[in-house]
């Protein structure tokens, strides 16, 4: 793992403004170029660090600067004091925001991740995003759910009034509503016995898509390069979901049953989600990770169940589901975008949040 010193870090050159997304897997810095004021970015592997404090320190060291006003998205819940766990790091100490922000004399707001990718979401333009449900006319006001599925599952809504509201969505449990989703809850529940099956557990990508995919292929047999590639991932300690997607785009009967039962559990959650937060309406947008592998939001809509879970015709409500538009973010940097717009924001407003 890298060691960078504090001593080189307050060295740095100072920058105004920088927002970060830390996630279970990469994180990205958004900046401001000390000397030309250009807006920059830099990403680092979240793994080669072995706590919060240390991947910052790598990311002040990329970018070559230290900003003076920071908001960071985290892969985690931030408490009230803004001390935050990223998640799929439990072995990481807790982040102490306060000392960690007087240490280097900066103002520093910690976030949700999703937080920060609903802000993301109403920085983009036409170019950054492709509907999914092009004949749902667009929802007018600021009311939005943002999900991801990368590392894990998570989202944030954004209310008719505009206030962002973090959750851990992707801790809920689901239901089965076929024989082989049956059967894939009882081997999840073998594996994890006494404890609920999160859908983060069942189609998330650190577990959830190693789980269908053992699952699955005791029934179907994927392609032989398939299996060389997933063991060689799985060596290399990497997440499968590449080979998975890339398999099921490209047409392997296995990975497409995979990515079927993925869209089905995802459908639900969807629903799950907009009925608790979104009651009024909204819009919908998948972000990151898996949703933004080539061809996976095209095979999702073709040729899964995604959008029958999601509307679920004849249940209660589903006149309020058809109302839903749903949209694929291709903007592989919206929740550094959000973050990096949120500090901008706060600097202007000077905001005593902040401080």
């Amino acid at each position: 793992m890298p060691h960078i010193s504090r001593e080189r870090i307050i060295s740095l050159p100072r920058t105004e403004i920088a927002g970060i997304d830390a996630g279970g897997t990469k994180t990205h810095m958004r900046f401001l170029d000390p000397v030309t004021g250009e807006i920059r970015h830099v990403q680092a592997r979240s793994a080669d660090y072995d706590s919060l404090e240390h991947l910052f320190y790598g990311c002040f060291d990329m970018a070559g600067c230290l900003p003076h006003s920071l908001v960071a998205g985290v892969a985690g819940r931030p408490g009230r004091d803004g001390d935050v766990r990223i998640t799929n790091h439990p072995q990481w100490p807790t982040f102490r925001r306060r000392a960690f922000a007087a240490d280097l004399d900066m103002t520093l707001v910690t976030i949700n991740d999703m937080v920060a990718t609903t802000a993301g979401v109403a920085d983009l333009d036409e170019s950054d995003w492709v509907s999914l449900t092009p004949d749902v006319a667009p929802h007018p006001g600021p009311a939005l759910l943002a999900v991801s599925v990368g590392t894990g599952v998570g989202s944030a809504s954004v209310d008719r009034t505009g206030q962002a509201r973090p959750a851990e969505s992707g801790h809920v449990t689901w239901q089965p509503l076929t024989v082989l989703e049956e059967e894939y809850l009882r081997a999840l529940q073998r594996l994890r016995p006494g404890i609920p099956i999160s859908v983060e557990l069942s189609i998330g990508g650190l577990r959830g898509i190693d789980h269908m995919y053992d699952f699955m292929t005791v029934r179907k047999k994927p392609g032989p390069y398939i299996q060389e590639h997933v063991d060689r991932f799985r060596r290399e300690h990497r997440g499968i979901g590449p080979v998975i997607t890339a398999a099921a785009v490209g047409g392997d009967a296995c990975c497409r049953e995979i990515m079927r039962l993925f869209g089905a559990i995802l459908g639900q959650f969807l629903r799950n989600i907009v009925l608790t937060c979104m009651s009024e309406g909204g819009s919908v947008w998948l972000t990151s990770g898996v949703l933004q592998a080539p061809g996976v939001c095209d095979l999702l809509i073709s040729d899964t169940a995604f959008l029958e879970r999601f509307v679920a015709t004849g249940a209660e409500h589903s006149e309020l589901m058809q109302e839903i538009p749903l949209f694929s973010v291709t903007d592989r940097q919206v929740a550094v975008r959000g973050a990096f717009a949120l500090t901008r924001q706060s600097s202007e407003r000077e905001s005593p949040a902040l401080n």
